[in-house]
């Protein structure tokens, strides 16, 4: 393959972390590359640093646009790639020296090629093939949650982004990147590849300065009806995929409802208002998910209830708790 690939990195106060990432795609043995370092807006010294990085490689493209969060940073990217193949890294996190190359290798025409990914919070799988962990269909895209919702690890062919006028919701500030990638799983008529190769390194010592915000009532319900459509196109509606939809999407409510029950500047009857609301949701109601990632059990079983209104009480009185231990 001797295709140009394009390599879209949003930026946004990575000072601290952009010298690594860069490095290692500069580093790639894969050499037909433009490497597009999106500053969205940063307040520290990002914007220098990619200058710095375009002066000593030609192959490096710097976008310098006012802050507009992630997905308007890819969506610049995007905007600007002239690659036959689009891939995307993070300002925090780097790649193996192979990653472009592999992925490269390991490409069929309207299949989605896709990596393993190197997390110290998550285990990788074991496979009897050194490189190819298997071919599935695309309507299994959700028995493989962890490795599907990420961006970073797949390989997009940009006559399939164009054709289909794909680019990120930038109205949602959480899922953002999963709903592309369903986007274009839809868009394409192959399988899905995957490589047993952890050839990206996914940085768990912080969170992504890129704009992780709480989403609101509306953006939740609006994942949900993104995801649940993709399914319906696809066929993808038995109970594993299922199950895992109502995860994503509960997880999304938590987090709403968590962020909601810590505002300072919500009244309590505002704050009670909201959960009412979020118990009224068809796109919550209808989630239902047995696996228990929350760490309180009184929280843990008003939430799966749907008790969002004796949830969010909850949550209100332990913040007040916390607080008062906090300031003796």
């Amino acid at each position: 393959m001797d295709e140009l690939i394009s390599i879209i990195v949003p930026v946004y106060n990575a000072e601290k972390t952009l010298r690594r990432c860069v490095r290692s795609l500069m580093g790639q043995t894969y050499r037909n590359l433009e490497i597009i370092l999106v500053n969205d807006g940063s307040k520290d010294g990002s914007l220098g640093l990619c200058r710095e990085f375009a002066g000593e490689d030609a192959r490096i493209r710097v976008i310098d646009q006012p802050n507009g969060g992630v997905s308007s940073a890819r969506n610049a990217g995007l905007d600007a790639a002239t690659g036959t193949f689009v891939m995307f890294c993070d300002s925090d996190d780097w790649t193996e020296p192979d990653w472009c190359a592999s992925m490269g290798e390991n490409y069929e025409e309207g299949d989605l090629t896709i990596c393993e990914i190197d997390r110290d919070d998550i285990p990788l799988e074991k496979a009897e093939h050194p490189q190819i962990l298997e071919t599935a269909q695309r309507k299994d895209f959700l028995h493989r949650p962890l490795l599907m919702c990420a961006l970073y690890n797949k390989f997009f062919a940009r006559n399939v982004i164009e054709s289909n006028h794909l680019r990120f919701p930038e109205q949602l500030s959480l899922g953002e990147d999963f709903a592309f990638v369903l986007s274009y799983v839809c868009a394409i008529g192959g399988d899905l590849r995957y490589l047993h190769r952890a050839l990206y390194h996914y940085d768990t010592t912080g969170e992504n300065t890129l704009s992780r915000k709480a989403p609101s009532l509306e953006q939740c319900d609006c994942f949900y009806r993104m995801v649940t459509a993709s399914m319906e196109k696809l066929g993808a509606m038995d109970a594993e995929s299922v199950a895992t939809r109502d995860w994503f999407v509960l997880s999304h409510f938590d987090r709403l409802l968590t962020a909601v029950s810590a505002r300072e500047n919500y009244s309590i009857s505002e704050k009670m208002d909201i959960a009412g609301t979020i118990g009224t949701l068809e796109s919550f109601r209808q989630c239902r998910t047995k696996v228990v990632t929350w760490s309180n059990p009184v929280y843990c079983k008003l939430f799966h209830k749907k008790h969002t209104k004796l949830a969010m009480l909850f949550l209100i009185v332990r913040n007040k708790v916390k607080n008062r231990r906090e300031i003796r």
